[in-house]
């Protein structure tokens, strides 16, 4: 098994944040929350994340500092955005921003078993 990986949740959402948990912390790796743009920088700085997950749903000035903060400073940071289904504009923001993925709430819950999975080299 691999080194266990940083994975940073950007939102306000605690339902994310336990199933996340729930599924990445058996296989050793570090879930964090970033509520806003100074927590992510402080665990950004820690130890960069191997992922970045973005809610949608939370606060845009937050969210998109974030992401595109990331992608310039490193582009190698792996990050997929989450969020209602009927909001095709903000997911196709977060994907112009720098996110390598958008997608609905429904598929990223579905999904996230895999993404997780993708961590160890998968």
């Amino acid at each position: 098994m691999s080194e266990g990986q940083t994975i940073v949740l950007v939102g306000q959402n605690l339902y994310f944040l336990g199933h996340l948990e729930t599924l990445a912390e058996p296989q050793g790796h570090e879930t964090l929350r970033a509520t806003n743009e100074a927590a992510f920088w402080r665990h950004y700085n820690r130890q960069p994340p191997a992922l970045v997950l973005v809610d949608l749903e939370g606060d845009e000035s937050v969210w998109t500092a974030v992401v595109a903060g990331v992608r310039a400073k490193d582009a190698g940071v792996r990050m997929i955005a989450f969020g209602p289904h009927e909001n095709t504009e903000t997911l196709e923001q977060a994907r112009t921003l720098g996110c390598n993925a958008a997608m609905s709430k429904g598929e990223f819950n579905r999904d996230l078993p895999k993404i997780i999975e993708g961590l160890g080299g998968v």
